[in-house]
């Protein structure tokens, strides 16, 4: 029997799982929390609770996404970027370039999981939404791109693009070993980040369908 394709959402809540206890055991860190978008409010109650609860502390953010099916189990694993969402991602990637990132998981099916669990961070690649300011807009009529990942490299069509994506482990290691002092510097604060969820609400009129999926898969860690 063919292996069963993953879920983003099996995905997302393996990682960030691990993603946490990794912020955990950095310096002044062991109460950092995640926070993840609910199904309900990313498609149904809107942003309005999101923006009332953005807790004080600082902010790392990230923007998952999950390959697609084929091909399984190997390089290159392809994902999609949609640029209205990258648009978004970079206002709030704007002012914080090392706290913003999209992470590319190069699992597709459960016996590669099994395989590497658990660790299967050793596995799942960071790429900063800073650094795709510069790509075209996309040519085709859904406004997506394709994303190529060989880490650690990564080829973004529509006109290709190589970049260099990293290791998420190392990531948090080099951001995260900082004096809190120097972190503010360097993560989002509370009152930047409701500031951008106000803002998406405004650009989106308050519509609750739309605002979620500019929010897929996005989700914070939290230091205080």
């Amino acid at each position: 029997m063919s292996p069963i394709r993953v879920s983003e959402k099996t995905l997302e809540l393996n990682i960030c799982a691990e993603v946490l206890q990794l912020i955990r055991r950095m310096p002044g860190c062991q109460r950092a929390f995640w926070i993840g978008m609910k199904q309900q409010q990313e498609a149904k109650l809107g942003i309005d609770e999101l923006i009332s609860n953005v807790p004080t502390g600082l902010h790392f953010a990230l923007q998952f996404k999950a390959p697609r099916s084929e091909p399984r189990d190997q390089a290159p694993y392809r994902f999609t970027i949609n640029d209205r969402q990258n648009s978004n991602l970079l206002r709030l990637a704007n002012g914080r370039p090392d706290a913003v990132h999209y992470i590319f998981p190069q699992y597709n099916t459960f016996t590669k999981m099994r395989l590497d669990s658990p660790v299967l961070l050793s596995d799942t690649w960071l790429l900063r939404v800073y650094d795709l300011r510069n790509i075209p807009a996309s040519t085709n009529s859904l406004g997506t791109h394709r994303v190529e990942t060989n880490p650690p490299n990564a080829v973004i069509h529509s006109e290709s693009a190589e970049m260099k994506i990293v290791n998420v482990a190392s990531v948090i290691e080099e951001i995260f070993t900082r004096d809190y002092p120097s972190l503010e510097s360097r993560l989002i604060s509370h009152t930047a980040l409701k500031e951008w969820l106000v803002e998406l609400e405004s650009e989106t009129q308050g519509n609750a369908y739309v605002i979620g999926q500019r929010l897929r898969g996005f989700s914070t860690f939290c230091v205080n």
